[in-house]
């Protein structure tokens, strides 16, 4: 299993039942996940919009997710 650790922004952390901003959320997935699995875990489909960066870098939904990473997530905000 690939442990990591995520913290939500914005609107974000309203999806994730019992989260806490100030910990954020250990998360386990299966050897071999991609960016795009932990997105769809956390309810983030492929249609929206949501910057995820892993190791200090944004991350594509097709990057491997790393063993023991930090991620942090982004909802991204249009206006004008």
């Amino acid at each position: 299993m690939l442990t990591v650790h995520i913290k939500l922004y914005g609107s974000l952390p309203g999806r994730v039942p019992g989260y806490d901003p100030e910990k954020g959320v250990t998360l386990e997935l299966d050897p071999g996940a991609r960016i795009s699995d932990l997105a769809a875990r956390l309810g983030i489909g492929a249609d929206e919009e949501a910057v995820i960066a892993m190791a200090g870098r944004v991350a594509r939904r097709d990057d491997p997710v790393e063993n023991g990473a930090s991620l942090r997530i982004f909802p991204v905000a249009h206006g004008g």
